[in-house]
């Protein structure tokens, strides 16, 4: 029997309120919707189309005249310029992309609207009611951009646009085939989005999803292994030939491809884990009788094995994730970063609710943790995969791998201030302090290229040392190293002068590669459990070999290989960016080294 919007939204809240819901309430609620069909927007407009794709919708687009996306007469863009660069999710954004009719609610958008444009999608049917109730909801109607084009979903992170820095400097989108092949109107956005604002788009022919992605900035990645199931049987290309792909179009030279939690749901990493920064992952954790509980602590074991871009291990943090009903976890880590601030979805649960937010204050010091309560909030989507950041093209990053550990002082603070305003830098600053007293700046010089340096004087006393980076360039942009210095700092304990103890990771363990940067030398450390062969070499940044370093058999323990900036001729290579690849024991690593003239 029909329903109106406003009986459904009743039947949602009476459902949120007793969260485990009667027979009786399970019995309305079956009656008010089709069951393949999850939700209504925020407005009551539409009953809004799953992640997953329904028979009914296939048949709506064909109805309409529409067709699925063909593979047959899908082309592939020659990748952009190299050295390609995907950003981070926590670089510097200057809008977020929403879709309306609404997934999310109005608390959101209108603390967004305080510190970002917010892009919405909206078809032109659409347009005047989006208009008049974003205005009726709070929302700053003056920070809204309309993107008015048709579209099919309010999952803008899967299909919209991936933002990469091109070997020139410059911003483009990247845009992969979704994933959902009937769904051709949400496949074109990210082109649509180009247009609209003057972004050169690539377009590749893989499927791929973006709730299945996270980058570190660093050229590092991770995905569960549905990107290369889906690769396989829709492109017929193998994992060598995906990561192949995801290094011509998106600059990744480690792409760690998972094993999913589940074998159902929709394989999504952000359901599960999220990169906090370079060195930390965040990651769900359930009850023990939750059928994910155990492949959880496995993912989160051989994610803490790792090393990061920094060359360290990576520090896994858990979040744990209560039962909102039906024995389904919330989706704490399904949350969203927007400049200083991390949006996290709550799940009307006080306890629930407040723990995971200090999880992320903990975790992310110096960031604002804010939180939204949504009756639409599911367990394998919720704010992250509904909202999507757009990148600032004239961004100021500062990339810096923080002094960890026993340090023997002078201690020499290298950066890399990336101006993409080409305005020109204003001014780079070291600040630090010891043991907790006043914070002193030093300018930072420049080294060549990008990158800035600045020296931590040796103490005659052992002393906790606290320090950041901050930049900032003509155009007004500041940026720091943690990314919202001041409020955060990198910390360390500095020893006096001739200990003996170099620069070397909490655990004893030193960088894979150290220095980095460097001028003239640097070294690559590695460590055997067994004797093994082992091939190391070095690349460009285009995937050419520059110098083959070692291919021999290696006795267990600690092994370190010097590279002198020279290739197989001798020749002295120009600075820039350069990747160690080690082969042993069944595994690649690749690490990369910045050279500096």
């Amino acid at each position: 029997m029909p329903h109106s919007p406003r009986n459904r939204r009743a039947l949602r809240a009476l459902r949120r309120a007793t969260r485990l819901p009667s027979p009786f309430v399970a019995l309305l609620l079956a009656a008010a919707a089709p069951p393949a069909l999850a939700e209504w927007d925020v407005d009551g407009l539409e009953e809004l189309i799953p992640h997953h794709e329904t028979r009914l919708e296939r048949d709506r687009l064909l109805e309409s005249g529409g067709r699925p996306i063909d593979p047959r007469g899908l082309r592939a863009d020659p990748p952009p310029t190299a050295p390609v660069r995907n950003c981070a999710e926590w670089e510097p954004v200057t809008g977020v992309l929403v879709r309306y009719p609404l997934g999310v609610p109005y608390s959101l958008l209108r603390d967004l609207d305080d510190v970002v444009t917010l892009h919405v999608i909206v078809s032109s049917g659409y347009l005047n009611q989006a208009k008049s109730n974003l205005a009726a909801g709070g929302v700053d109607t003056t920070m809204v951009d309309w993107l008015v084009k048709p579209n099919d979903t309010i999952w803008v992170r899967d299909y919209g646009p991936w933002f990469v820095f091109d070997g020139n400097g410059d911003l483009g989108i990247i845009d992969h085939v979704y994933n959902r092949p009937w769904r051709p109107n949400d496949d074109r956005i990210p082109s649509e989005f180009g247009a609209e604002y003057g972004i050169p788009v690539f377009e590749h022919d893989m499927w791929h999803t973006g709730g299945n992605y996270m980058c570190d900035g660093a050229h590092f990645a991770m995905s569960t292994d549905l990107v290369y199931d889906e690769a396989l049987a829709h492109n017929g290309m193998t994992p060598a030939q995906v990561d192949q792909l995801m290094f011509d179009y998106y600059g990744i030279t480690d792409y760690r491809v998972i094993d999913d939690i589940s074998s159902g749901g929709i394989h999504h990493i952000d359901t599960w884990a999220k990169f906090l920064d370079e060195e930390t992952v965040l990651i769900k954790e359930v009850w023990p009788s939750h059928y994910t509980y155990s492949n959880l602590e496995q993912r989160a074991t051989l994610i803490a094995s790792l090393l990061a871009s920094t060359g360290r291990p990576y520090e896994v943090v858990r979040v744990y994730c209560q039962n909102i009903g039906g024995g389904e976890p919330a989706s704490y880590t399904n949350s969203l970063f927007v400049n200083d601030g991390i949006y996290v979805p709550m799940f009307s649960n006080a306890t629930g609710d407040s723990a995971a937010l200090d999880v992320y204050r903990a975790a992310a010091p110096g960031y604002i943790v804010r939180g939204y309560a949504y009756g639409g909030w599911l367990t394998d989507d919720a704010l992250h995969c509904r909202a999507k950041g757009v990148m600032d093209a004239g961004m100021l990053r500062v990339a810096h791998v923080p002094v960890v550990g026993d340090v023997a002082g002078p201690v020499v603070i290298r950066a890399l201030v990336d101006d993409r305003s080409l305005q020109g830098i204003a001014s780079v600053d070291l600040h630090y302090r010891l043991d907790g007293g006043s914070w002193t700046a030093l300018g930072m010089s420049a080294v060549g290229g990008d990158e800035y340096e600045a020296m931590i004087p040796a103490s005659s006393v052992e002393a906790i040392a606290d320090y950041y980076v901050l930049a900032s360039d003509r155009s007004g942009r500041e940026e720091g190293s943690p990314r919202v210095a001041p409020d955060a700092w990198h910390t360390f304990t500095l020893l006096p002068s001739g200990t003996g103890v170099g620069d070397r990771v909490a655990d004893g363990r030193a960088p894979l590669a150290f220095p980095n940067p460097f001028l003239d030398r640097t070294r690559f450390s590695f460590e055997l459990k067994h004797p093994d062969r082992v091939e190391l070499a070095v690349y460009d940044v285009a995937g050419r070999r520059v110098r083959h370093l070692l291919a021999e058999r290696r006795d267990s323990g600690l092994h370190e290989i010097e590279w002198d900036g020279r290739d197989e001729t001798g020749r002295r290579v120009p600075s820039g960016v350069y990747y160690f690849r080690l082969r042993a024991a069944g595994i690649v690593h690749t690490r990369p080294v910045v050279l500096t003239r």
